[in-house]
């Protein structure tokens, strides 16, 4: 008897363990697949409550209904990286998906036109 409740509770805390680890988000890819998962699912302050960490502003309740109601089910995650130069000039690096080692590969260099540069301010 004493071995199978011994089982159970081993099994269930791994179980648990599996469970939490799964919402860890290791890479952009992972976040935003849960952050569009969470704002599918969660009502505003849910939502907030779940990624705001001491930013309560972070996203209004405005752009969140205006970005939910973008929403569709199929999705592409791009992942870029924004270079900043002293002189004021700026790049997007885009990234090809992950490879089998975890390695990211550079698939594409973007200028970013003056008109644009205000937005990444």
């Amino acid at each position: 008897m004493k071995k199978k409740s011994i089982i159970l509770i081993i099994s269930s805390i791994i179980i648990l363990l599996i469970t939490a680890c799964q919402k860890v988000n290791n890479t952009p890819l992972q976040a935003s697949m849960s952050m569009k998962a969470d704002m599918e699912h969660l009502n505003y302050e849910e939502f907030k409550d779940a990624y705001a960490k001491g930013e309560e502003s972070w996203i209004t309740k405005e752009q969140f209904v205006e970005v939910k109601g973008l929403m569709t089910s199929r999705v592409g995650h791009e992942t870029y990286e924004l270079l900043k130069f002293d002189n004021g000039e700026m790049i997007l690096v885009e990234f090809a998906a992950l490879t089998e080692k975890g390695e990211f590969k550079i698939q594409g260099i973007k200028i970013v036109p003056d008109e644009m540069k205000e937005f990444f301010k």
